[in-house]
């Protein structure tokens, strides 16, 4: 890393806004578990834009299976009183299997126990679920936007310093 380098703030400075940014929109929404929001836009936070890419891709796909199976087995499940720690080994069980073969849905596994523990008796599994996925993609989504303005902010900044670089001190 060049001396002087901007990177490590603009990491910091990224990371925190992702996280507050997908915190307040969580709850301007109304959405109940916005943890989930300020949590997934720090996960997705990597150090280089295409593994923010790749992270927000494994984690959407692994929520949406998790989501998937938690659901269909809590709702199975829940036709023949299943307890939940069997659920969660169940559902957990079918999404390991996949992260095995797609190590980037690992999400999933996490995210079955999730949904089910976070389900309330008196709302269907489902809206739980769509709960849940709503908190992680924004919070994604967010951790993503950052992340590339971030890296188009410093694109324009270099691109500036070069054309004062070349322009010399006689031009200015």
């Amino acid at each position: 890393m060049p001396k002087g380098s901007t990177r490590p703030l603009v990491f910091v400075v990224r990371c925190a806004g992702a996280a507050t940014v997908a915190y307040e929109l969580a709850t301007r929404l109304g959405l109940p578990h916005v943890l989930w929001a300020a949590m997934s836009a720090l996960i997705v936070s990597q150090v280089n834009l295409h593994e923010t890419r790749s992270s927000f891709q494994g984690r959407l796909l692994g929520t949406l299976l998790g989501i998937g199976v938690a659901v269909l087995v809590g709702e199975g499940a829940a036709q023949i009183a299943v307890p939940v720690g069997l659920q969660i080994g169940l559902a957990v069980a079918i999404c390991a299997l996949v992260a095995h073969e797609f190590p980037k849905l690992r999400v999933a596994m996490w995210t079955c126990p999730i949904v089910l523990l976070s389900a309330h008796p008196s709302a269907p599994l489902l809206t739980t679920a769509f709960q849940r996925g709503c908190e992680v993609v924004l919070g994604c989504a967010v951790g993503w936007a950052f992340h590339w303005a971030a890296e188009r902010l410093e694109g324009c900044r270099a691109l500036r310093a070069r054309r004062s670089a070349a322009a010399g001190p006689c031009d200015a």
